[in-house]
């Protein structure tokens, strides 16, 4: 488009560049009008200002008048002084730079904003693929800028992705540095989404993403970095990928994880800044971590979780969860990683042992400080094996069972080699099997943090001892011999000392499923190391007393998981149809939408009320502001604000949750997990935001708990990676689940089975001398 006075739509109008001056050239007695051919009952909007380059003139708009009538009118004006054709121009909001379109039109009229006559998206698409191919720094740059904000609008998408727009942004991702950079990721990382996933992403992208994470110390670069390749991890790439397997598992993981093995550096880097010290920073490593993670578990692939294993994570992450329970942050991420630690759990403890588990069975050995030539015969069984082929001995516990004592044997090797050493000065009859011991403690420490009925879908409490799953494992295998000594044990009562190993387990542990009051890990160790065998033996007692021994039998813990899943699932669609159905919420007069198509600044005057409904395509959430609630008709015809779910980071709850009740002491304000920016304070235990990369999106205040817990939880779920945060809808998982326990052991007994209407009753016995039969 030719024309001096036009400003290019790609950087004037963005809503952070100052605007253009007005040189009005219109009469203002007599108004611009842009009006249908035919008479129009229909109610006009107020006189706007639509400008053009350093012109503008004064309109009023008829609403009824399609949007390309209008601009052709706009255009065919002297006063505005027009060259080009109308076809190559288009509408923004002048405060908000929002492209205007038909379904938008009669909202910036109602408020009586002004607009700004620009270029359309095929020009401004056709303008952007040109500049991402310049040489200049400073074109560049202003291009990538403004690339962030229209890439989201689906016009200029359309545009962009015809004209080769892709290949060029992935060439300035490949060669540009620093906030050019910075920009470019943002801008991709808009454009993908799971309807076009991997299309048109070349082979090495992915190699380049992965080499910016590990190489590039700014939070502004890695930040979208990071977030491509989460979205990438999620989604199934095209059926002609590199790695075939990817498309036929549905998820990106395999080639990703592919590309991070070709750096050697990239997960130790990754691992290292969860201890940084910088909130941001932490959070967006395990949010990256948690992706790759969750995708080598739903593929069975265990050599993501040995890697981060063997570069201590799991110790980094306690230390990080210790900190942020003391700060009051948000514990999601870190929930997410226990999850799917347990879960990777549960894939050892059903692998079988093979060989390529065999070299961990010479570490034992050699831990023990066994001399090997001496007895050779019975060298496993000396270590407390059954036989003299232990790899046939996990059938219960799995590549985990031989870990934990293969843990054991080389964290702890003194301590190890003493154990060995002291049951083998014991007599024959007389001796502990330390192995054995060992697999039933991995059982009860499965048993006790929920790995071995697999992952929970969202687990809501933290669990600290998960992460010091090894240390507990040696702590409560070294405290089973030492009962097993004190109580003079023989073979045959490796059960009852098993049982009380299981007791002293549950009870040092406890609080870890409440996720309150949870015991320092000094005060575990000494109850391990300390405890009395009578003391043990007593609480095992009462235990007994009050415990229904059916509802710990395996098949009924089974049953329980499953029937868990199945409410977690049942619950997750009951939440996501309140959003459907829609609610009302209080509208604070200070939370101001950033990244909503409304844009207005907060004032004195601010409507009171906002309803929200769910579309049915659940990705985008529709809102109307009202100054007193009203009947709202089904459907979103009554709704014309809307937020883009897809931009939707996170949902920060100020209210009660499950893992960290608000008290009188805990402070108001909310921390965003993703960044430093800190969120306005709000003191109502109703209120939580919906977060974006940008920043607060919208706070909402429920009306009352029930509404609360809908909203948080279902905004949640809609995530993949979503969890449950309220008391209120975890506890409703709970009861279905133990409902559904019951009313299931109901019908274990008395299925097909006659029972007689009547009961014949004997004759009185002619005296005492008699007895009841033990044989029916």
């Amino acid at each position: 488009m030719s024309g001096g006075s036009r400003q290019s739509s790609g950087t004037s109008y963005s809503p952070l560049s100052p605007q253009p001056t007005h040189s009005s050239v219109h009469s203002p007695e007599q108004p611009f009008q842009a009006t249908s051919p035919a008479p129009s009952s229909a109610i006009t909007s107020p006189t706007l200002y639509v400008t053009y380059g350093e012109r503008s003139v004064r309109a009023r708009i008829d609403r009824e008048v399609p949007l390309a009538e209008i601009i052709r009118q706009l255009a065919a004006s002297t006063q505005l002084g027009v060259s080009e054709p109308p076809a190559l121009f288009a509408l923004r909001g002048k405060e908000d730079g929002e492209l205007i379109t038909d379904e938008n039109l009669g909202r910036y009229l109602d408020r009586g904003q002004g607009f700004v006559l620009t270029s359309s998206p095929t020009i401004e698409a056709a303008e952007i693929v040109e500049k991402l191919a310049s040489g200049q720094a400073s074109i560049l740059k202003l291009a990538t800028y403004s690339l962030r904000t229209l890439v989201k609008e689906r016009a200029f998408l359309t545009e962009f992705l015809a004209r080769g727009g892709l290949a060029s942004l992935q060439e300035v991702i490949r060669r540009a540095t620093g906030n050019t950079l910075a920009y470019a990721l943002l801008s991709m990382e808009n454009l993908i989404t799971d309807d076009r996933g991997w299309d048109g992403l070349e082979s090495d992208f992915v190699t380049r993403v992965v080499e910016i994470i590990a190489n590039e110390p700014l939070i502004n670069i890695s930040r979208p970095a990071i977030a491509i390749l989460r979205k990438l991890s999620h989604i199934s790439p095209s059926p002609d990928a590199a790695d075939p397997s990817s498309s036929a598992t549905g998820s990106g993981f395999p080639i990703i994880y592919n590309e991070i093995a070709q750096q050697p550096s990239f997960m130790s880097i990754v691992v290292g800044r969860l201890s940084s010290g910088d909130i941001a920073v932490a959070t967006l490593s395990l949010a990256l971590i948690n992706s790759l993670f969750r995708g080598a578990t739903e593929l069975g692939d265990e050599r993501f979780g040995e890697e981060l294993e063997m570069l201590d994570t799991w110790r980094i992450i306690a230390t990080l969860l210790e900190d942020q329970r003391a700060s009051s942050a948000d514990l999601q991420p870190i929930l997410s990683f226990q999850a799917n630690l347990v879960a990777s759990l549960h894939l050892s403890l059903t692998a079988r042992v093979d060989s390529t588990a065999y070299p961990l069975f010479d570490q034992i050995l050699a831990a023990s400080g066994l001399d090997h030539t001496e007895d050779e015969g019975i060298q496993w069984r000396r270590l407390g094996f059954r036989t003299e082929s232990p790899q046939f001995e996990y059938d219960s516990t799995g590549v985990l069972g031989l870990k934990a004592l293969t843990n054991f044997a080389t964290a702890q090797p003194v301590e190890f080699a003493a154990l060995v050493k002291d049951q083998l000065a014991r007599p024959s009859e007389r001796r502990c099997p330390i192995a054995s011991a060992s697999s039933s403690i991995t059982l009860s420490l499965a048993a006790h943090f929920n790995i071995t009925e697999g992952v929970s879908p969202a687990p809501t409490l933290p669990q600290p001892f998960l992460f010091h799953f090894y240390e507990c494992h040696a702590l409560a295998t070294m405290f089973f011999v030492r009962i097993w000594v004190e109580s003079g044990a023989t073979p045959g009562d490796f059960d009852r000392v098993a049982a009380l190993a299981k007791s002293q387990i549950e009870d040092a542990l406890k609080g870890s499923k409440e996720g309150e009051n949870v015991r320092a890990w000094n005060e575990v160790k000494q109850s391990f190391q300390n405890v009395e065998y009578k003391t043990v033996r007593e609480r095992q007692t009462r235990e007994m007393d009050i415990e229904d021994d059916i509802l710990s039998k395996a098949p009924v813990r089974n049953l329980r998981g499953r029937l868990y899943r199945e409410s977690y699932e049942f619950v997750r669609s009951q939440r996501i149809s309140c959003l459907h159905e829609g609610a009302w919420f209080r509208s604070p007069t200070k939370a101001v939408p950033t990244n909503s198509s409304s844009r207005k600044p907060a004032t004195a005057t601010q409507k009171a009320w906002r309803f929200y409904r769910l579309a049915a395509n659940r990705r985008v959430l529709h809102f109307v502001e009202t100054s007193e609630r009203m009947a709202i008709r089904p459907g979103l015809d009554d709704l014309p604000e809307r937020i883009d779910l897809e931009t939707v980071t996170e949902v920060v709850a100020s209210g009660p949750s499950t893992g960290r009740p608000r008290t009188s002491t805990t402070p108001a304000t909310l921390v965003r997990s993703t960044s430093s920016r800190v969120l306005p304070p709000t003191t109502n235990p109703l209120a939580f935001v919906i977060m974006s990369n940008d920043g607060v999106i919208a706070e909402l205040i429920a009306p009352d708990e029930a509404t609360y817990a809908e909203w948080v939880d279902g905004l949640s779920l809609l995530r993949p990676d979503g969890n449950i945060s309220t008391k209120e809808t975890a506890g409703y998982v709970h009861v279905l689940t133990e409902i559904g326990v019951k009313i299931k052991l109901l019908d274990l007994t008395g299925e097909k089975v006659d029972i007689s209407s009547g009961t014949p009753v004997g004759n009185v016995p002619h005296s005492t001398a008699f007895y009841y039969s033990d044989v029916i």
